[in-house]
């Protein structure tokens, strides 16, 4: 695991070196390498658009001033010894590489269904925001004796509410308020796109995501696996956060250099996103139907879940079930799915446009 990837030195624009803990320290200059690389590609795709030449001076001007921004920050910040540094953590990094690669994977699809292309970047921002705040809301809800522990003013109750610069997200919080959101938005815009292709569309970006999201919380050390011999059992440092946890259950000893061995379960999750994206993927791109895509998310998503989180050890059993809150949820969100799935079988699939306009055309 590794909570923090990288420093950035902001009164520096190019310089690389080393911090106290073995951190990479860069200037915030290098930032401006993935700004170029962003700013090249949105160029190009633009020559797709309906005025290209306008959203090409646009964007350079956009690229110009995102230079100038980071030479003015690392101008502003000099004058002190050391200078201000903002740590990257890998947690939200693989988040948000995850929300960029899942939202050019929805456009490549909205292309082919011919979907405007601005009517998912409108979409991708609705669902990150409800996204975060459903995965953080459903965290502070769950671990709000933990979370709010020696807490006593309003102020330092906010803070610690809204402090997840290390990680404190919980999946299923945020499917819950991204799927009102999703459908909230296809709704309002059933008149760009009809609501159930556009739910179909978004799912392979959901799973891409995951599978980046995952891959996260290995590096965070959060959604950790139960006890495992196998050869691919992973161990996690002394003070890490699974550490933490299994010293204060009592199962290691509060000296110990590392945990025992444990599933990678976060390994598997990430596995299992990829597959649930390829298929949905399959599905969306050979289904005649709307709405089977979502139909195969909403069940086989909950059913790997469920499983999932027997191979898990980070959250305990709920309401005397012997179950954890995540397996109730994914209970709940399969009853969900074999409704919908009963109710897309016999409810007639909607006439597409090409059978449309032949109808209108016959005599």
């Amino acid at each position: 695991m590794r909570q923090e990837l990288i420093n950035l030195q902001l009164d520096s624009l190019f310089g690389i070196a080393e911090s106290a803990r073995g951190i990479p320290l860069l200037g915030i200059g290098w930032l401006a390498l993935p700004w170029t690389v962003l700013s090249v590609y949105w160029i190009w795709r633009c020559g797709s658009g309906e005025d290209p030449e306008t959203e090409r001076k646009a964007l350079g001007i956009q690229f110009v001033i995102g230079l100038v921004a980071l030479v003015a920050v690392s101008l502003v910040t000099r004058g002190g010894d050391p200078g201000p540094v903002i740590p990257v953590f890998g947690y939200g990094f693989l988040v948000f590489l995850g929300c960029v690669a899942a939202g050019m994977l929805a456009v490549a699809h909205a292309r082919r269904l011919e979907i405007p292309e601005q009517l998912i970047w409108d979409l991708a921002i609705w669902l990150f925001v409800a996204g975060v705040v459903g995965a953080r809301g459903w965290y502070v809800v769950q671990y709000r004796q933990r979370l709010f522990a020696g807490k006593t003013g309003v102020l330092e109750h906010v803070k610690a509410s809204i402090d997840i610069t290390s990680g404190g997200l919980v999946l299923y919080g945020g499917v819950a308020l991204s799927l009102v959101a999703l459908v909230a938005f296809a709704r309002r815009h059933r008149h760009q796109c009809p609501p159930l292709k556009l739910l179909d569309l978004i799912m392979p970006s959901f799973f891409l995501a995951l599978a980046f999201g995952r891959i996260g919380c290995l590096m965070n050390g959060c959604c950790w696996g139960d006890a495992c011999e196998l050869p691919w059992a992973i161990q996690f440092p002394h003070d890490s956060v699974p550490f933490n946890s299994l010293a204060a259950r009592g199962f290691i000893h509060p000296d110990a250099p590392a945990t025992f061995g444990v599933h990678p379960s976060q390994i598997y999750s990430s596995f299992n996103g990829l597959v649930l994206c390829l298929v949905t993927s399959s599905i969306l791109r050979h289904s005649l139907r709307q709405g089977q895509a979502l139909a195969v998310a909403l069940v086989a998503y909950p059913l790997t879940r469920f499983l999932l989180e027997i191979l898990r050890a980070d959250e305990m059993t709920q309401f005397g079930t012997g179950l954890t809150i995540s397996q109730c949820f994914s209970l709940v969100m399969l009853c969900v799915g074999i409704g919908f799935s009963i109710w897309l079988l016999r409810h007639p699939d909607p006439p597409s446009d090409s059978s449309t306009e032949m109808a209108s055309n016959t005599p």
